[in-house]
């Protein structure tokens, strides 16, 4: 979770394996592209975060998921974004090193 992300992003090599193809393009802002954004491919995913047993998932049917080049090697091939973290309450105790999602 990226509460510094507008989009959820999703690593290329991931929508690769899934066989997805771009359903358009949108402009990315990024420490790493300086100041200029770049274009970058979006593809139209579901996405569903599954609770405990007694509450339904949370389920996004259509998500423009912007592809960006993530932290493969440390395992993050995706982050999820204030588009769908505003359907939800996030609450982090950095202290504790947790996280809570509620929706």
């Amino acid at each position: 979770m990226d509460t510094g992300a507008s989009a959820t992003c999703i690593d290329p090599s991931v929508l690769s394996q899934l066989g997805l193809t771009p359903t358009g393009t949108t402009l990315v802002n990024s420490p790493t592209t300086g100041q200029q954004p770049v274009v970058a491919d979006t593809y139209d995913v579901s996405l569903t975060i599954y609770a405990t047993a007694n509450q339904p998932p949370l389920i996004h049917h259509t998500v423009p998921a912007v592809a960006s080049e993530l932290l493969a090697a440390q395992g993050i091939h995706a982050l999820i974004g204030r588009d769908i973290l505003r359907s939800c309450l996030l609450m982090y105790d950095g202290m504790g090193g947790l996280f809570s999602l509620a929706y």
